[in-house]
């Protein structure tokens, strides 16, 4: 009965999975698309394609191609909430800067035709060749990107002769016929599946995370690169942890008030209040340069391992290199398991059954490790459920201090050089994780003790 239960509660648990994903794609795509950045110029400049300066027409061509590329010439998501006065094909202005100053205009004049007529205007002057009236192609691309209409009466009253006509009397049409009542109107379209978020979300269940804007690498690879050292470092520390935290905090609850326990106690707190960022720069400094004479471990990095090194060499070179990064990871997380671990041990010593099992005849090992230890263990199972995603998410301020490529260096250069498709996949792969140890958390719970129940419902 036990085992049917729980194996309906894993079923429910895994159908919440896809749902908390999805809703977890869109805050990421939402996010992506809220921050003021321009992805498309991004992979310009990476492209080294020309600028808007020197040849308009050209940068307009590349812009749109690129665009194109990165799907941001579709709508953003499956429907629009907009009024009357934005038309349904505003999307197609690629650009989000000429995009913004047509919508503006749109709703403050009402009339989509004559804003159009405008737009169009000024786009053609702005794309004259050099040396046909630079005059009129400066003001025009000032015109581009202002939407304020003091603004646009003095760059048009600065402007004379028949090659400026046409915008003039756009500008004048689109006073004339203007219906700004018509922004009050609600309007809904529906864009159907050829939209930005459904062509990201077909990508992420292909497996395919997209280019990184910085250097075009694949995003899959750059994580591939940095995952196996991420893993190998934090479950390092991990094991660390549990291997010394466990005992300690055991012990130190058997042993109450006794001068180990107060040493012990006094340790773990001074661990626990220390910021590891502040260790580790000081371990870096000290421990790492000749400075202070005390060059005893290598200064960064992983490591390089000679081909063809034997195993020993490798575990050499590892874990010179790792020694002080995994140090600095472990000992707060050292602190915090012992103490939760020594609080719920020490409820548990006086608790009767362990006077009964003294009175059979156990040994304190016995009685700390058979039957202290599987009551007291909930806060390590609470733990091990956090933990889950930290251990590949990566500790960004440790591996900037020791120059160690992980994961968290990944998602701090990521989001400084604003590249978006690493840092939603980064997200996207820890609250998976997330999902998943708070549901092995749960497991763990009813393996540790039978009387917890899963789910309510089915014991009713």
């Amino acid at each position: 009965m036990a085992q049917r239960r729980l194996s309906k509660y894993l079923i429910r648990r895994l159908i919440y999975v896809p749902v908390s994903l999805l809703l977890l794609t869109v805050v990421c795509f939402l996010l992506t698309r809220l921050t003021p950045s321009d992805p498309v110029k991004q992979r310009m400049s990476v492209e080294g394609a020309r600028s808007a300066v020197s040849d308009p027409a050209a940068y307009d061509r590349t812009y749109r191609r690129i665009a194109q590329q990165l799907g941001y010439d579709l709508p953003p998501f499956y429907f629009t909430i907009t009024n009357a006065t934005i038309p349904d094909t505003l999307h197609r202005i690629v650009n989000p800067d000429r995009r913004r100053v047509v919508r503006s205009l749109a709703q403050r004049y009402g009339n989509w035709p004559a804003v159009q007529e405008y737009a169009r205007s000024v786009l053609r002057a702005a794309q004259l060749p050099p040396g046909t009236d630079d005059a009129l192609a400066t003001a025009a691309r000032k015109l581009l990107v202002h939407e304020e209409p003091a603004y646009i009466r003095r760059q048009l009253r600065s402007l004379d002769g028949a090659g400026s006509r046409p915008v003039h009397e756009a500008y004048e049409s689109m006073l004339v016929t203007a219906r700004p009542h018509r922004v009050l109107y609600p309007r809904i379209y529906w864009n159907g599946t050829a939209n930005q978020y459904h062509r990201y979300l077909m990508e992420l269940l292909r497996g395919d995370f997209g280019e990184a804007y910085s250097d075009r690498r694949p995003v899959a690879d750059k994580i591939a690169v940095a995952l196996p050292r991420t893993v190998l470092m934090n479950g390092l520390a991990l094991l660390v942890v549990y291997l010394l935290a466990v005992p300690l905090g055991l012990y130190m609850a058997n042993y109450y008030n006794s001068r180990f326990d107060r040493w012990a106690t006094l340790l773990t707190f001074l661990a626990f209040g220390i910021p590891s960022f502040w260790v580790a720069t000081l371990l870096a400094n000290f421990f790492t340069t000749p400075a202070f004479g005390m060059d005893i471990f290598p200064s960064m990095g992983f490591g390089d391992v000679p081909p063809g090194s034997g195993w020993f060499t490798s575990l050499k070179i590892r874990a010179g290199h790792l020694f002080l990064p995994v140090l600095c990871l472990a000992y707060p997380s050292f602190a915090y398991v012992s103490r939760h671990l020594r609080a719920a041990a020490l409820l548990e010593l006086r608790k009767p059954y362990v006077k009964t099992a003294r009175m059979k005849g156990l040994t304190e090992s016995q009685v700390l490790w058979r039957h202290v230890f599987r009551n007291a263990a909930f806060p390590l199972v609470t733990m091990l459920g956090v933990l889950l995603p930290a251990l590949l998410a990566g500790s960004v301020a440790i591996e900037q201090i020791f120059n160690l490529p992980g994961m968290g260096q990944l998602l701090y250069n990521s989001a400084t050089a604003r590249d978006w498709p690493v840092v939603t996949a980064l997200v996207l792969m820890n609250g998976l994780l997330t999902v998943i140890g708070l549901t092995l958390a749960d497991v763990g719970y009813a393996l540790l003790d039978p009387r917890i129940r899963l789910d309510q419902r089915y014991e009713r």
